[in-house]
């Protein structure tokens, strides 16, 4: 980008031209400020048009930003203007800007914002006993051996193997389930891509089904779906609330085919008393560092087969199994393996994290009920229960509104409050990760891109590419194509969701703020408010 524009969009925005023209503003801003991240010569240039702007020009950006930008592209360019100003003009020009709960009302990650003294001494205890793979160390002193354990009681089932990503896990489920080539997996219209490519990556070919209310699967779409090729249908339980296990496993049951849960964003959530990972056949977790485990990476595949725990650990290490499995038969089987277990280090910041995991979701319960207390009934918008309203974290509420304008004002009205608790699905899809972590991120100049989480957007599966061109799974399953709004059902209903966010960093007054920023923004919607 020219920054001539850059700095043409930064008058308009300043001086407070016409609707059409703050629009352009922003949208050159934005536009430049993503090129900024590309490089270092633009980066410098961005910020030299920053470092000459007094705090109340500084603070006019921001505001309109907040008014009309995205959550993900504003917090690019406050990050970018922090590093330009500094923190302090960075901070007063949000207050000037009547945007002081960017600063006062944390917004933060869930897991990884509890880091403290038990990592650090874990991961010490690893680095001083310089034994870094976990079939190096005796079982009782390995820490993926403890964390693996931790979960097996916590979640009720027999067996937890850890590994080097939840995309790993739940390939490792999917083939040791004996998905294969001229098989079908039922998914969710509204996932992360890993789910589609998970099955194309073992030869079969993804069916997608639409989602209900919660963004989980629907059961009756899914009953649609199945044919004699149907080997499993995949429950993903996304932001921490699970889909309607009971339906699909009652579902799955009656045609004779698994049930794999797909819980990366739904450590220690329960549904109806039980744990999610202990319905399924198989079930995999993430411990990515926005999870309610966050190790950075990782993951871990939970079943009650013993068959299936040997293949996931021969798959991902090799031969050789805890000791505290020795009880269990091993079938003498010859396989290819993978490296793709998890590392010491990784099991010393995930067993930390796991012994806090009830905590951690008590407290985004305890901030998601005061909020909804205090914000007291909606006028243009309807919470979305779950399917087990007690047993979810509390991390995300959805919203439902009338329509897909209804969403994005509202959204946009609490955020003109300064609260970013707020977002709209697709906002949140396209850039949570940003939201969070590019702060920290700023000096690697990372440039953001749209997320894949809906299935028109699963690029591999609608272009239907394999990962060889002489292996293609769609020539097995003639017949199954994806043609132009073959999601829209599901497409419509995210479009008229929004999610209130919570963190373990919330405190009373905090969740006070967010009500009020919710109740004032229901209130001006529905025309009973002023507008701000």
């Amino acid at each position: 980008m020219d920054f001539k524009d850059l700095r043409s969009a930064l008058t308009a925005l300043a001086t407070g031209g016409s609707p059409d023209e703050s629009r352009k503003a922003v949208k050159d801003l934005q536009g430049a400020a993503y090129a900024a991240i590309s490089g270092d010569e633009a980066h410098e240039e961005f910020r030299k048009a920053f470092v000459t702007k007094d705090d109340c020009e500084i603070a006019e950006v921001m505001r309109h930003l907040a008014r009309t930008a995205s959550p993900p592209a504003v917090s690019v360019v406050l990050s970018l203007i922090r590093d330009a100003v500094g923190g302090e003009r960075h901070d007063a020009a949000l207050r000037l800007a009547g945007l002081a709960n960017y600063v006062d009302v944390p917004y933060t990650s869930t897991g990884a914002e509890m880091t403290g003294e038990a990592e650090e001494r874990y991961v010490l205890e690893v680095l001083r006993g310089k034994r870094l793979w976990r079939y190096e160390v005796p079982a009782a002193r390995s820490f993926v051996g403890r964390f693996e354990e931790t979960m097996e009681s916590l979640l009720g089932v027999k067996h937890v193997h850890a590994t080097v990503s939840g995309s790993a896990a739940l390939t490792a489920a999917l083939l040791g389930l004996g998905v294969g080539p001229g098989d079908e997996v039922i998914v969710p219209a509204v996932t992360w891509v890993g789910c589609a490519d998970a099955v194309i990556l073992c030869g079969a070919v993804p069916v997608i089904a639409q989602v209900d209310e919660t963004l989980g699967l629907s059961v009756a779409d899914v009953e649609r779906l199945v044919t004699g090729r149907t080997r499993a249908v995949m429950a993903v339980s996304l932001f921490g609330a699970s889909c309607d296990l009971t339906g699909l496993r009652a579902l799955a049951d009656r045609h004779g085919i698994a049930l794999i849960e797909d819980n990366a964003q739904a450590a220690g959530v329960s549904h109806h008393g039980r744990r999610v990972g202990s319905i399924g056949d198989a079930a995999i977790f993430s411990t990515k560092f926005m999870k309610f485990v966050a190790a950075g990476d990782g993951g871990f595949l939970a079943t009650n087969s013993d068959a299936l725990y040997q293949f996931a650990v021969l798959y991902t290490g090799g031969r050789t199994f805890p000791a505290r499995k020795r009880a269990l038969a091993v079938e003498d089987r010859v396989m290819p393996a993978t490296g793709l277990r998890m590392n010491e280090l990784t099991g010393a910041v995930a067993l930390a994290q796991a012994e806090r995991l009830d905590d951690l979701l008590g407290r985004l319960r305890e901030a998601r009920d005061l909020i909804f207390d205090l914000t007291g009934p909606a006028r243009t918008y309807r919470r979305v229960p779950g399917h087990d309203p007690r047993g979810d974290s509390g991390w995300m509420t959805p919203l439902l509104f009338p329509d897909e304008s209804a969403c994005q004002t509202f959204a946009r009205a609490v955020r003109t409050r300064g609260i970013r608790h707020v977002t709209t699905s697709r906002e949140l899809f396209a850039g949570g990760e940003i939201e969070h972590c590019y702060p920290a991120m700023s000096t690697d100049r990372y440039l953001p891109t749209t997320g894949a989480h809906w299935a028109p957007e699963f690029r591999a599966m609608i272009a239907h590419v394999g990962i060889d061109a002489r292996n293609d799974p769609w020539a097995r399953v003639p017949g199954r194509d994806y043609p132009p709004g073959f999601a829209d059902e599901s497409m419509r209903l995210l479009r008229r969701i929004a999610f209130v966010q919570t963190n373990p960093r919330l405190e009373p007054q905090h969740c006070a703020a967010i009500a009020r920023a919710l109740a004032e923004a229901d209130a001006e919607c529905a025309g009973h408010g002023p507008r701000s």
